[in-house]
C-alpha cells in the first residue's frame, strides 16, 4: 500500500492558523491525557504527524525543562511554522524531525526509544492506520504509551451547532471524502482498538468528547478547511465550484448570527495504548 505524498488539507498560512487554533483548544486534554498515560517531567515524547503545533506546546508543559519533545512532520512548511511558535530560544527541549511518520527511525529521531507517541487528526489521513501504528511501536520502549486523539468520519458525527448549519455537515463530508478520495483509510476514530491491538497495544482507556469554540473560531474552522481543500475537491470532482460558493457564504453569514448557543468539533475519540 503506496504511502500518501502530502496532507490532504495542503500547507497554506490559513490552513496552518487553523490548525494552530485546533491546537490551542485541545492544550488542556493533551496534558491531561498525558497525565492518565503516566507520562511526566523528564520523559521523551514524539508528536507524529505535529504539523504547526499539533500537541508540542502541551506536551512541553508536561516533560518540562528535562525532558525531550520531537515535532515529526512530512511538510517543512508546518515545521517552519512550528519553529516560529516555539522558537528553539524559548524552548530548548522541543526540537523537529522532517519525515513521514510510516518512515521515521529512533536514528533520526537521536533517541534510544520515546516514552510516549502522540498524534492528533494524523491517523485519519494514513493510507494504513495499522501500518502507522506498527512503525510508531518500533518508537516506544517497552512500557511506552500512545496517544490518538481521531475523529469520527461518520456525517451524523460531524462539526455541530445550535442553530442548525447544514454547512458544516457537507464541508466535513469534504474533508472525508478527500481523504479517501487520496487513497485514507479515515475510520480510526471509530475503529481504534482494532487498529492498536493489531499493532500489538494493550488499550488502556478510550473515550469519546467534543471540542467547543466560539462562534468567530467554530465558524471559521470549516470554513478555512474548504478553502484548503480546493484543489482535491477539484481533482477527485468532489464539488462543483457553486457548491463551494455557497457552503463558503453559509458560513460566513452563520459568523454574524446572534442567536448561536455553541459550536463544536466533530466527535472525537482519544486511544491511550500501551506497549508490552
Amino acid at each position: 500500500m503506496p504511502h500518501l505524498p502530502h496532507y490532504t488539507l495542503g500547507a497554506t498560512d490559513a490552513e496552518h492558523q487553523r490548525l494552530i487554533h485546533l491546537a490551542s483548544h485541545e492544550e488542556p486534554r493533551v496534558i491531561d491525557a498525558c497525565r492518565r498515560a503516566g507520562i511526566g517531567a523528564g520523559a521523551t515524547v514524539v508528536d507524529l504527524g505535529c504539523g504547526p503545533l499539533g500537541g508540542l506546546a502541551a506536551l512541553a508543559k508536561v516533560v518540562g525543562a528535562s525532558g525531550t519533545v520531537i515535532g515529526v512532520d512530512a511538510s517543512a512548511a508546518a515545521l517552519k511554522k512550528a519553529r516560529s511558535v516555539l522558537p528553539h530560544e524559548a524552548f530548548p527541549h522541543v526540537r523537529f524531525v522532517q519525515a513521514d511518520v510510516n518512515d521515521v527511525s529512533l536514528k533520526q529521531l537521536g533517541i534510544a526509544g520515546a516514552d510516549l507517541a502522540y498524534s492528533r487528526l494524523m491517523l485519519l489521513h494514513q493510507a494504513s492506520p495499522a501500518r502507522a501504528l506498527a512503525r510508531i511501536a518500533t518508537l516506544l520502549r517497552p512500557g511506552g504509551a500512545v496517544i490518538a486523539h481521531e475523529p469520527s468520519d461518520l456525517p451524523s458525527h460531524a462539526p455541530a451547532s445550535e442553530p442548525h448549519v447544514p454547512a458544516m455537515t457537507r464541508v466535513w463530508e469534504l474533508v472525508v471524502g478527500a481523504a479517501r478520495a487520496r487513497g485514507a483509510r479515515t475510520d480510526f476514530g471509530r475503529r481504534g482498538r482494532a487498529y492498536l491491538e493489531e499493532a500489538g497495544f494493550a488499550v488502556e482507556s478510550h473515550h469519546a468528547y467534543t471540542v467547543h469554540y466560539t462562534p468567530a473560531i467554530g465558524y471559521d474552522i470549516p470554513r478555512v478547511a474548504l478553502q484548503s481543500l480546493r484543489p482535491t475537491i477539484t481533482e477527485h470532482a468532489l464539488a462543483t465550484e457553486e457548491e463551494v460558493a455557497q457552503l463558503d457564504r453559509d458560513l460566513a453569514a452563520a459568523k454574524e448570527r446572534t442567536d448561536v448557543q455553541w459550536v463544536s468539533s466533530p466527535l472525537m475519540f482519544e486511544w491511550i495504548g500501551r506497549r508490552d
